[in-house]
């Protein structure tokens, strides 16, 4: 996977193997990006369960997590903004070693948080194509990582689109 020096990492679930994307102004963001496996989006997306886009995940350095939220709110640069000052983890079962588990990269293979880079806070969100909430979230965490030229933080795109399961595992 190719890096720019001196990037920050915006990753959306994913291996080291996954695609990177660089925005040209400074400070520039690197996004890697990645999906839930199948079987993953099958129990995320269990007949009669009902699972909300966007999701968005901010987790300190050592993956533990600072921030989760469902749907679509107005203020999330603030809120990720104090989360990752205030540093204090929250008790919840969502680690990045537990959201890696769920993913794998472009090739289909497994992530680990070994595969990552290393820094100061990881923004995970998870998203669909379909889903217009999930463009406007994109759009706001992209501003407010921007802004945070003082921290290395990875943004882990995740797709998680139970639309492009194989028709015959689909529930």
């Amino acid at each position: 996977m190719n890096r720019a020096a001196g990037v920050a990492l915006f990753v959306a679930i994913g291996a080291g193997t996954g695609a990177v994307t660089a925005a040209a102004a400074a400070p520039a963001i690197e996004v890697v990006e990645f999906r839930q496996s199948d079987d993953a989006l099958r129990a995320t997306y269990a007949k009669d369960k009902t699972m909300n886009l966007p999701r968005l995940l901010l987790l300190d350095a050592r993956g533990r997590p600072l921030l989760l939220e469902v749907g679509m709110r107005n203020g999330v640069g603030r809120r990720l903004a104090k989360a990752l000052e205030n540093g204090k983890p929250l008790a919840s079962p969502a680690t990045l070693d537990r959201v890696l588990s769920e993913v794998v990269d472009a090739g289909g293979k497994p992530v680990a948080m070994a595969d990552l880079p290393r820094a100061d806070g990881y923004v995970v969100d998870y998203w669909a194509q379909w889903c217009a909430p999930c463009r406007v979230l994109a759009r706001d965490i992209e501003g407010q990582l921007k802004r945070w030229d003082d921290k290395h933080v990875v943004w882990i795109k995740i797709e998680s689109d139970p639309e492009k399961l194989p028709e015959d595992g689909r529930n």
